[in-house]
């Protein structure tokens, strides 16, 4: 299912930095496209009722200046702007418990950063209870009308939540979609592999796999006839691969176990590692 209809507006979180406010208007296309309010939300460092003094912009003013950003003049969008006591990403998961969807910054510190000394980007995409959106800022703050969304499957039920919701993206923004299945015999085969059939000829285990992707999208394809569906099966592990297929994406979705950083460092996180390198945004889906 998608997200439920009770959820109201997209979430953008808003710090000051340039990176934010990319964001906020990568945001602002998108609610547009949903037709729902944009939310700009400032956490406060401190108790909310303090101010630094030491002449910086107080949330309010932050605030006000990236609804005038992301408008530019337009007053086709219906804004909200609200502060919060920090920390910073436990006042975003509170919020995501009734967005729509959360748009955030890109990571403030490197990947291996992060398993040390964490990342707020991080602990909101891994606790969130909406969708969350990293931006990701390569390729320019509008939704644009012909990069498609990618999404990763992989047959799990977070995998067949970025489904669904890549399906809406694609449907709202009137964009084509491109599923990515990847496989590799030494781990993901099961009863498909074994010694002796490490090296003879994986044309039937191609067709099984593309069967399977086929019919894992089947439902999705009768819900919005419109979107046109790439499938695409990929050798090779799925980081790398849909890294690769970032840089002509204008989203990549996919689903995210919350790993924390250092459990992800170890096992691998496919969703951290694109918050980090993807050429795109990154939309993390997770069991709300």
């Amino acid at each position: 299912m998608t997200t439920a209809r009770i959820r109201r507006g997209i979430v953008a979180g808003i710090d000051g930095s340039d990176g934010a406010l990319e964001a906020a208007a990568w945001a602002a296309s998108a609610a547009r496209r949903f037709e729902e309010p944009l939310r700009l939300v400032h956490v406060l460092p401190k108790h909310p009722n303090s101010r630094g003094g030491d002449g910086a912009p107080d949330g309010d003013e932050i605030l006000a200046a990236a609804e005038k950003a992301v408008l530019d003049g337009q007053r086709d969008l219906e804004v909200e702007r609200s502060t919060h006591p920090g920390p910073p990403a436990q006042a975003l998961v509170e919020l995501s418990k009734t967005a729509r969807m959360l748009v955030l910054g890109p990571a403030a510190t490197s990947e291996m950063k992060s398993v040390v000394a964490g990342s707020d980007v991080v602990r909101v995409s891994n606790r969130a209870e909406c969708p969350v959106v990293v931006w990701r800022g390569i390729q320019g703050h509008e939704v644009s009308g012909t990069r498609p969304v990618v999404v990763g499957v992989d047959g799990s039920e977070l995998s067949d939540m970025a489904v669904a919701h890549a399906f809406e993206f694609a449907a709202f923004f009137g964009v084509p979609l491109v599923a990515v299945h990847t496989w590799a015999e030494h781990s993901t085969l099961g009863a498909w592999y074994s010694e002796e059939r490490r090296f003879t000829d994986w044309s039937d285990l191609v067709q099984h796999e593309e069967a399977w992707l086929a019919e894992s999208l089947a439902g999705w394809r009768e819900k919005y006839p419109d979107v046109e569906v790439t499938r695409c099966l990929e050798r090779g592990g799925p980081m790398k691969v849909l890294l690769e297929y970032s840089f002509g994406a204008q989203l990549i979705a996919v689903g995210s176990h919350g790993r924390n950083p250092f459990t992800a460092s170890i096992v691998g996180s496919t969703s951290q590692s694109l918050i980090h390198h993807a050429r795109c945004p990154v939309l993390i889906c997770r069991k709300g």
